[in-house]
């Protein structure tokens, strides 16, 4: 604003900013000023909501007169943030690249480093998640906030955890802004993208924050409330399985090249497939699913803060803070899956280098169910926060400060049915299928239902009818996570002559992380009971509409009608069937209500990991000149110590049935005499020590020209889940099983950085500055695979035992050049063996079904154990690229940055083997425009982020380009009252991921636009 009042009120807001942010890291700074010489050095750099053209201004002053590399965003006033959402507005800032999840900033990425690179604090405190390293900025709402920063290169006095970036959130203190001050807004969400919920919902916040006894005894409260109904909707490829070119001898023998599913050369039915064996990879798809989600989210947050100044040289403070996520999403979804042993196939293939993709494939026949879900999934994300600080300034140059939290973050069910539970139905008359892929589009699934005859010859034609409908399988999860962390800090500085200063501190932190699950699951996919049994329940739904717009929403061969149900009524439903014995027994644990229809909380996973770590550092701040030109020089050392504890209460296994038509293998848990199940408990501990140095240096050049330079070793730790000593079983199959295990002995990844930056400051509220940074990483963890192991002493499986070998050898001749069917190997069972121990044949003629438990002359089942390990390094370096500019008085402006980010590897898509790469790297451009002029404010930001890797493994995951426009508009109807609208995602821009080849769609998802209007009155 250039009008006097609105200025400077303006200038008020700007040495409120600089109260609540300039400090230095460890410290609270209007309740201590341990760091005083730092107040006016680690100042930060802001984007600020209102004021635009002054905050810039006062943006470039900022920058140019801090220390080290600290960005950052910071409010103007009270209750007022630039964005919507933390990690939206954090974006803006140079080298920071966000994830989005349901429309919202969730997690960011640091200069190519992923959320679990990044450590957030809240006032200098660590915080807890509910179970991972990363922080999910969603739960927090901005109105309470006051600011961020970000510190990119390390320093002594910096919690370590960052190799991208530590963020600390800052909170709105009383004593900070003297007198009273409130603030109320209220806003109507607008979210187009939910189908059953209501698009337009209620959101308020308010913020208080008095003075007493001539400003030495404060309160502050904020509280918000929003709540939010939206929808996602998205069509997925769970995986296109790398292959390479083998011939059609392969196949027939079994040789190794030749994996399940492969595709011979020359195969007439696979058009524009290789005649000959030649180098490359091409994929298979496992299937085609469309999502559709509708969610509602309410979020509380509040905070409470209290401070008293009984003297000048002490202040203490007591804050506590709450904040609720609650998130209930109705899933329901359309699929049908692929089988890889099909023999009767016909597909279109493109090529591309060394890559061959399909634009179509089709199965006739084999899998026939058309499997549709319903899924209810409810968790509640709670934080609470209570603590205290003492700021003390024991003389003119000695200040310390005591600092402690007790804080915790906890994850749980928030439904009758737990976490979440599916439920599906299936229709097994599907006869035909096809997927049909492009470059550009979404993936199209074709579904023909009816009969074949004995020749695969179709003899009948259905449409989609609730009487062909049956009660498939359904899952039932419980999960419980939860962090406690208690940390105390003890600061001090030091003051010398002529700006000199030493600071300190030791610490020690506390966490604690466990985790609980329990899984119900009824394995009945392939449809039990009666057709037509649940007919009354099913109502018919429709895509038509959804995916508008795409390419290839409008393909007339696409699936578009399915069912949809109440899920209580269908449960309802399948417990009656149930008790009359028309839908079999259920498979495993039934839960508390022993149908397998509920979720039961006699977790069988059980664990806890803690990490206690002490630390201590110093850093001096050297102030001097070269050349007569002014230098500030800040060196230090930090050590800590940790150590580590992981427990774990795990399943322990006894029995494997095999169900031999269906080639399903189930895995019991031991029970003692009671029908208790047994556990077994498993402890491993590990220790590291670690000196971490930093340097800083500025140096101003010439007038307006200020070079910086940093060296610093930074460290992000092991995430929880790699912590956690637990051995869990994935899976069990024909080849064996596979599991994994944390390693409680991980050591923390480290990094030396390097960073320079120049900036010119060429007129005025108009600057640019260019960055180079560089960051050497050894410790990385990759997974190492234990292969063969026995586990369970009594865990036998029946794959290679006697009975399996002379059945195998009766159907095959002993050749092992001839295949059979499980059809036959099921048949040849019932009529040789049915009365052999572990042998169960239920059924007769064409439904007869054997199921083979494993007795002790089987072989033990073996297991391929994965375990994290330090092993790989690697060097991950960019630039950085600044402007901003103002246009005079005209009110207009804009900020532009561009972020390079280069590792040293990168993922080759024509290698058909596991890969590691450091997930996350790519380069991010942003631009935001403006108007600021007689009460009318007006920002219009761009985002874009480049192509980047989300997974490695031997099937790659790369999410493409992409890019979001948002919008703020505000008028001030006088100086207590503003009106505001605010657009994010203006276009509507979709989110498509793909593996080796752009055809090779893993997942399309639609972007919605989303509106909030509102107004503002401050007192």
């Amino acid at each position: 604003m250039i009008h006097e009042v609105k200025f400077k009120r303006q200038l008020l807001a700007g040495s409120i900013a600089l109260a609540v942010t300039g400090i230095a890291y460890g410290q609270e700074s209007e309740q201590n000023d341990v760091v005083s010489s730092e107040v006016a050095d680690d100042v930060i750099e802001e984007i600020i909501v209102t004021g635009i053209r002054a905050s810039m201004q006062r943006s470039m002053d900022i920058k140019r007169d801090s220390k080290g590399i600290v960005d950052g965003i910071s409010a103007e006033d009270m209750g007022k943030f630039p964005d919507t959402n933390l990690a939206e507005s954090l974006q803006r800032i140079t080298g920071v690249a966000i994830e989005r999840d349901r429309g919202e900033g969730s997690k960011i990425t640091v200069r190519g480093f992923g959320p679990d690179f990044n450590i957030v604090t809240f006032n200098s405190r660590q915080m807890p998640t509910t179970g991972g390293r990363s922080f999910d900025f969603g739960n927090i709402a901005s109105e309470g906030i006051s600011a961020v920063e970000v510190y990119k290169s390390g320093r002594a006095n910096v919690p370590t955890g960052g190799i991208g970036a530590v963020v600390n959130v800052k909170t709105n203190k009383p004593l900070a802004i003297p007198g009273l001050r409130a603030v109320v807004s209220a806003k109507g969400v607008h979210d187009p993208g939910t189908r059953n919920g209501n698009s337009a919902n209620p959101e308020i916040s308010g913020l208080f924050s008095q003075t007493f006894k001539n400003d030495t005894i404060g309160v502050a409260l904020s509280l918000s409330s929003q709540k939010r109904d939206g929808g996602t909707q998205s069509v997925t490829t769970q995986n296109f399985m790398g292959r390479t070119f083998v011939t059609q001898d392969d196949i027939d023998n079994s040789s190794s090249a030749a994996e399940w599913g492969s595709i011979a050369v020359g195969d007439p039915s696979a058009v524009g497939f290789p005649s000959e064996v030649t180098d490359g990879i091409y994929a298979i798809p496992t299937n085609i699913q469309y999502n559709l989600d509708d969610f509602r989210r309410e979020r509380v947050n509040g905070q409470l803060t209290l401070q008293w100044r009984p003297t000048d040289t002490v202040t203490g403070t007591l804050d506590y803070t709450y904040a609720e996520n609650q998130i209930n999403t109705q899933h329901q979804d359309l699929s049908a899956w692929f089988d890889p042993g099909c023999s009767t196939r016909e597909s279109e293939w493109v090529q591309e280098g060394n890559i061959w993709s399909p634009t179509k494939y089709t199965q006739v026949g084999c899998a026939a169910d058309n499997l549709q879900g319903v899924g209810l999934y409810a968790s509640i994300d709670e934080n609470k926060s209570a603590g205290f600080n003492i700021d003390w300034q024991a003389n003119e140059n000695l200040t310390l400060n005591l600092d402690y939290h007790d804080s915790s973050g906890e994850s749980r069910p928030n439904s009758k049915h737990g976490s979440g539970g599916s439920m599906a139905v299936a229709a097994l008359n599907r006869i035909t299928t096809s997927g049909y892929f492009t470059a550009e589009g979404m993936p199209v699934l074709e579904v023909q239902l009816g009969e074949r005859n004995s020749y695969n010859q179709i003899s009948r034609i259905d449409e989609i009818n609730a009487n062909d409908m049956q009660l498939s399988g359904s899952s039932f999860g419980s999960y419980n996570n939860r962090m406690d962390v208690e940390q105390l800090q003890l600061d001090g500085q030091y003051n010398f002559e002529a700006g000199h200063s030493v600071t300190f501190g030791v610490a020690r932190v506390e966490v604690s992380n466990r985790g609980q699950s329990k899984g119900v699951t009824r394995n009945a996919w392939s449809g039990v009971g009666v057709p037509g049994d649940i007919a009354d329940l099913l109502s018919i739904d429709s895509i038509e509409g959804v995916f508008s717009g795409i390419q290839g929403s409008d393909d007339p061969r696409q699936v578009t009608d399915f069912f949809t149900w109440d899920f209580q009524a269908l449960i309802d439903r399948a417990e009656q069937l149930l008790s009359e014995g028309s839908h079999g027994d259920v498979v495993g644990d039934g839960g508390p209500c022993l149908t397998g229809f509920c979720p039961s909380y006699n977790f069988d996973l059980d664990e806890v990991t803690t990490e206690t770590s002490d630390s201590a550092y110093i850093q001096a701040h050297w102030v001097g000149d070269f050349f007569d030109r002014p230098v500030n020089l800040y060196y230090g050392v930090r050590y800590e110590q940790t150590d580590v504890h992981s427990e774990a209460l795990v399943p322990l296994y006894d029995r494997v049935e095999w169900s031999i038509i269906d080639n399903r293998f189930n895995l019991y848990q031991q029970k003692d005499a009671d029908g208790n199940t047994i556990q077994g408990f498993s402890e491993i501990d590990g220790a590291y020590s670690m000196f971490l140095p930093s340097l800083d240096f500025d140096l101003e050049l010439i007038d307006d020209l200020i070079l910086r330079a940093s060296y610093s070793l930074t460290v992000t730790r092991p995430v929880y889940n790699d912590l956690k000593g637990a051995l869990i079983i994935d899976y069990l199959g024909s080849d064996g099983g596979g599991g994994r295990r944390g390693n409680p002995q991980l050591l923390p990844m480290e990094s030396a950085n390097i960073d320079l930056s120049l900036e010119w400051y060429y007129d005025e509220g108009s600057y640019f500055s260019a960055g180079f940074w560089s960051k050497d990483v050894d410790n990385f963890i990759v997974n190492s695979t234990f292969e063969n192991q026995p586990l369970f002493q009594n865990l036998f499986t029946p794959i290679n035992g006697d009975l399996y070998d002379q059945a195998v050898e009766a159907l095959t001749g002993g050749d092992p050049r001839f295949d059979f069917d499980l059809g036959d190997l099921n048949t040849y069972y019932a009529e040789n063996f049915a009365n052999e121990p572990g042998v169960n044949v239920t059924g007769e003629g064409d439904e007869v079904e054997v199921v083979v438990t494993g007795t002790s002359n089987d072989p033990i089942a073996i297991f391929d154990v994965t375990i994290p390990i330090n092993q790989r390094e690697t060097k991950v370096e960019g630039w950085e690229l600044m402007m901003q500019h103002t246009f005079g008085e005209s009110g207009f402006g804009f900020q532009a940055n561009y972020t390079i980010v280069d590792g040293d590897l990168d993922y080759d898509i024509n290698l058909n083997e596991e890969q590691w790469v450091v997930p996350g790297m790519s380069n991010t451009a942003n631009l935001v425009g403006f108007y600021d002029k007689d009460g009318l404010q007006v920002r219009l930001a761009v985002n874009w982020r480049d192509q980047f890797l989300a997974s490695a493994g031997r099937d790659p995951l790369f999410v493409e380009e992409y890019y979001q426009i948002d919008m703020n508009l505000s008028y001030e109807i006088n100086d207590n009252l503003s009106l505001f609208i605010e657009g994010i995602n203006l276009t509507e821009e979709d989110q498509r991921i793909h593996g080796r080849s752009t055809y090779q769609v893993r997942e399309y998802a639609v972007g919605h636009a989303r509106y909030n209007l509102g107004a503002r009155y401050s007192f």
